[in-house]
């Protein structure tokens, strides 16, 4: 275990600072995506919107 372990970050100590920043942007966007769905329940549950109102908000954000 200790030396897939140590091949795993070998593999990884070569790639640039930029390289790095990205993944770490890209990470930060997808974990975003991950408050869509909790958004709709949000809307309807709190603030009172019918389910094709919300329908219509999520499809403007895709859109977006």
């Amino acid at each position: 275990m200790k030396k897939l372990f140590s091949t795993y970050i070998r593999n990884f100590t070569g790639l640039s600072r930029e390289i790095w920043l990205l993944s770490l942007v890209t990470f930060i966007n997808r974990a975003g995506a991950m408050v869509i769905p909790f958004l709709s329940l949000y809307l309807v549950s709190d603030k009172g919107f019918s389910l094709p109102q919300v329908g219509w908000i999520m499809s403007a954000y895709g859109l977006g």
